[in-house]
């Protein structure tokens, strides 16, 4: 009895170690296209689900990935995002380039200075 207890143990343990191998850590580093600095805090991100990480402060990063996880996005304000396909790599660089995007308009509004209804011109005034 000991003895077929010991095995399903030994057994268990076995495939726990297993379950655990599965995982594997992905390396890298992020940089800038123009200018091949590195980008501190930039976050990255195993698609589709709530597993990520963000960069240090020179621009490394490690992120543990199951077999199944396929992709890594890499996103930062200013930049435009990027995603690499993990594959059988281990480690993982990546260039990310600025994104150019225009403001068609912007309303700066200061109140404190004058009254409201001078700044706006919305706010109607009706005397007798």
């Amino acid at each position: 009895m000991k003895q077929k207890i010991l095995f399903f143990l030994s057994g268990l343990l076995l495939l726990s170690s297993f379950a655990v191998a599965q995982e594997r850590t992905i390396t890298g580093t992020v940089t800038s296209a123009e200018n091949d600095e590195t980008i501190p805090g930039v976050t990255v991100m195993v698609k589709g689900t709530a597993r990520g990480t963000i960069t240090d402060i020179n621009g490394f990063y490690t992120i543990q990935v199951n077999p199944a996880d396929s992709v890594l996005v890499y996103s930062f304000v200013g930049m435009e995002t990027e995603e690499r396909s993990i594959g059988t790599r281990t480690n993982i660089d990546v260039s990310m380039k600025p994104s150019i995007e225009r403001l068609s308009e912007v309303v700066v509004v200061g109140y404190g200075t004058e009254s409201r209804k001078l700044i706006t011109g919305a706010v109607g005034s009706v005397s007798s």
